[in-house]
């Protein structure tokens, strides 16, 4: 959109003509004087510490052992559908059976991965421990 003013005719200096500097204040020649060796004040940070006995307990990654687990068991299933042949007369193909046995495969390696995990997360609570956990704050 324009505006009135930006469609007014805007004037025109002629280019062979050297622009005059405007005159200068007595303010505008003085050199501003900037006094280096002053710094500002410097803060020392301050440094809160505390510290806290604290305990370690670890823990099983149920959701990688299920995963894990259920691809391992897909693929084992896959593999041993390869090893068995399909008759002629079939009325399945050896790539619906692959995809089959690997949903199968799937399931049994999940349920068998929960478990994993369930035993795992018990043997990893035995091992419990303390340590000091340090908390700095720094103002």
């Amino acid at each position: 959109m324009s505006t009135p003013e930006a469609a007014a005719p805007q004037p025109q200096q002629d280019p062979a003509q050297p622009v005059s500097p405007e005159p200068l204040t007595p303010e505008a020649t003085e050199p501003e004087v900037v006094d280096a060796e002053v710094e500002p004040e410097a803060v020392e940070p301050v440094v809160t510490e505390a510290s806290r006995e604290v305990t370690l307990q670890r823990s099983v990654r149920y959701g990688r052992v299920l995963v894990g687990t259920a691809a391992l068991g897909a693929i084992i299933a896959m593999l041993l559908v390869l090893v068995f042949p399909v008759a002629e007369k079939a009325d399945y193909t050896l790539g619906q059976a692959v995809g089959f046995m690997a949903v199968i495969g799937a399931a049994i390696g999940l349920g068998i991965g929960a478990l994993l995990s369930l035993v795992l997360g018990v043997i990893a609570r035995r091992s419990r421990g303390s340590g000091v956990a340090i908390q700095s704050d720094v103002r």
